[in-house]
């Protein structure tokens, strides 16, 4: 009877860690880029007064926590990618995929900033200048 003992060897449990590790980064990466895409969907009908006009619901300050949730996913799957990453093709690549998640959170960030001036209110108004207006109903 012969035994296999290269699946308890360290180098096994390595790759095994790796492999975990690059899916959760992943999959960290997809629910990141999915909860900015539900914080710019979740204000379509205040970003553009033209389109939807008259006085909106305030989802201000729900869109401003589904936007810090989708940066604590970015930055939990950067830290994993770095923690497990030796070769720099990797770490080019999630650089890359973060940099253009950052890039739309901070696009969100610009555009969510002058709604959280009504974080108290029922409802608000896109004024055609770019503010808004709070109101109560």
């Amino acid at each position: 009877m012969t035994r296999d003992t290269t699946a308890g060897t360290p180098r096994a449990a390595e790759a095994t860690s790796r492999i975990a590790g690059g899916c959760l980064t992943v999959g960290l990466m997809v629910l990141s880029a999915l909860l900015l895409l539900v914080s710019f969907a979740a204000t379509t009908e205040i970003d553009s007064p033209e389109a939807f006009p008259g006085i909106k619901d305030n989802r201000s300050v729900l869109v401003l926590m589904i936007l810090v949730l989708g940066l604590a996913a970015l930055l939990g799957a950067v830290a994993i990618a770095l923690r497990l990453s030796r070769t720099r093709l990797t770490t080019a690549v999630v650089s890359l995929a973060c940099t253009v998640l950052l890039t739309a959170a901070g696009c969100r960030a610009y555009t969510l900033a002058p709604m959280l001036q009504c974080w108290g209110h029922e409802s608000l108004a896109h004024n055609p200048n770019g503010s808004y207006t709070c109101h109560d109903r």
